[in-house]
């Protein structure tokens, strides 16, 4: 902070006084107040009165102002130097961050640098949306569900394959990489968007969300590029470098022969492993069908096998 003088101090602080009354004054004892526009505030600070008045004043809101007329880090780039910038004033959730730095401004255990805590949440705001680095452990997202080789053509538009969270926390696969084993025809795909994956439930990913052009699925996100191959392939999911989960199938090496229909990891073996190609089976000609007509189960829980 630069060093001003006590007139200087005392002239900022009076503009800084008016400015902020005239920012926080209610337009009437409606829902109109800033407590009622931005209900974040609310909590921790009164409720509505029968009469529908709320409190207005708040003195945090003060030390925010005064903190940020104050300030003297300035420069070309954010045109900001010791006037008020009222976009950078809001701190809904009071962790000294303001909304235009803190990638949640609800949460107080989100803004920059903060610790990482296994939430399913980016904690830290990673310029790319990183969640639970360092704290997803293998098999925490497991494979569960895979179409490679539908009765449509060509068949390659309506892969899809289906991953279960057998944890107790959501789990964010924003970042992860969708690909097989290393080679010169490897395939990698990016999860650009968050998909959170429940505690105990499913989503499914697939080559397009396009209903026309999936075999009906409802998908949770749209990988795009990556192509699984119908006889023999791999699938594996990586989080910043740690591999979570992978499926080397091979129906020339026991594993079942998926055709026009998904390759289905028994429910009892959920917990077992899942690259062991006596724990998964068609599914079943008598199961469910989606409405291209293959039998799968997309995002709900598997046939059993035996």
């Amino acid at each position: 902070m630069k060093k001003i003088s006590v007139d200087v101090f005392i002239k900022k602080l009076t503009t800084c006084l008016v400015v902020w009354l005239l920012t926080i004054a209610p337009t009437s004892a409606s829902k109109a107040s800033q407590d009622e526009l931005k209900p974040s505030r609310i909590e921790g600070i009164g409720t509505q009165g029968t009469g529908g008045t709320m409190r207005i004043v708040d003195f945090r809101d003060l030390a925010i102002f005064a903190g940020y007329w104050l300030e003297t880090n300035c420069n070309a780039t954010n045109n900001w130097c010791g006037g008020a910038d009222l976009d950078r004033l809001d701190d809904l959730d009071y962790d000294g961050y303001p909304s235009d730095v803190d990638c949640d401004d609800l949460d107080p255990n989100v803004f920059p640098g903060a610790p990482e805590v296994r939430d399913g949440k980016d904690n830290d705001c990673d310029p790319d949306g990183k969640a639970d680095e360092g704290l997803i452990a293998p098999g925490d997202i497991i494979i569960t569900e895979i179409l490679y080789d539908s009765s449509e053509i060509p068949d390659a538009r309506f892969e899809w394959f289906e991953v279960f969270n057998p944890t107790d926390i959501p789990v964010n696969m924003r970042t992860w990489l969708l690909r097989d084993q290393p080679a010169s025809t490897q395939d990698i795909a990016v999860i650009n968007d968050d998909v959170i994956v429940p505690p105990g439930g499913f989503a499914v990913l697939c080559r397009t969300l396009s209903a026309s052009f999936n075999g009906g699925v409802v998908c949770d996100y749209e990988y795009g590029h990556l192509n699984l191959g119908n006889t023999v392939d791999e699938l594996i999911l990586d989080f910043d470098g740690l591999i979570v989960d992978e499926v080397w199938y091979d129906e020339n090496a026991g594993w079942p022969r998926a055709t026009y229909c998904s390759l289905s990891l028994d429910p009892n073996a959920f917990l077992l492993d899942n690259n062991d190609p006596n724990n998964w089976c068609n599914s079943p000609s008598s199961g469910p069908k989606i409405p291209n007509g293959d039998e799968a189960t997309p995002g709900a829980p598997n046939v059993g096998c035996w």
